[in-house]
């Protein structure tokens, strides 16, 4: 068993597509958020848990990018989302 944490969307957080970008609004901070659309893959890919690896292979399948390229990209954007509160991380045994 994997001891990589699994991020998910946080569940007070509201989202909406705008032009291939997405909008976030933090329900109970009332803070907007915009996306480009590479955040945005990732945002959507996290309705369920998904690890670090999980997302690189997410956005290394939708664009042209390589592993080593856009990892460091995901780990920072996912430390900023975690900041925010727009994600969490989920808890052990969580699919």
């Amino acid at each position: 068993m994997s001891s990589d944490p699994r991020y998910i969307a946080q569940a007070d957080v509201v989202d909406c597509d705008i032009g291939g970008d997405r909008a976030l609004m933090h329900l109970q901070t009332n803070t907007y958020f915009t996306m480009n659309a590479t955040a945005s893959t990732l945002w959507l890919s996290l309705s369920e848990p998904r690890t670090l690896h999980d997302l690189v292979t997410v956005v290394t399948k939708k664009f042209a990018v390589s592993e080593s390229q856009c990892r460091p990209d995901i780990e920072g954007l996912l430390a900023q989302m975690l900041e925010a509160q727009v994600i969490d991380i989920a808890p052990a045994g969580t699919d």
